[in-house]
């Protein structure tokens, strides 16, 4: 389950940003998770609620995941390229299979909430 190992690199980042805004309690996470990223959401919610947010700063805090869509790019015409549902193999442009992903798949952290005060 490589979603812990994911959950567990984007909490770095988390305590790190709770640490550089003198934030006591982590009260909120938002966390973009790319359709095209290959990440089981349910995974990265069980791995950030039951294994990484327990006794931590951020225990108790809520868990927000955002869905970003996948933006593809051709690379023979330029036709830009949105899907949220379903992966374009083809350009609908000109027809070439020759397409990159330009967008959507990633997984990040968008932003974090929390309570001011002295961290420990």
């Amino acid at each position: 389950m490589h979603e812990l190992g994911i959950a567990r690199d984007l909490f770095k980042i988390v305590v790190q940003k709770a640490k550089e805004n003198s934030l006591k309690a982590v009260t909120k996470v938002r966390i973009k998770v790319g359709v095209a990223s290959g990440i089981e959401e349910g995974l990265l919610r069980h791995s950030f609620l039951d294994h990484i947010f327990p006794g931590t700063i951020a225990e108790g805090a809520e868990l927000e995941l955002v869905e970003e869509a996948v933006e593809t790019k051709c690379k023979d015409c330029g036709t830009q390229i949105e899907s949220s549902q379903e992966f374009i193999l083809h350009c609908p442009a000109c027809g070439s299979f020759n397409i990159e992903v330009t967008k959507g798949k990633d997984v990040y952290l968008e932003s974090i909430e929390g309570e001011k005060g002295m961290v420990n």
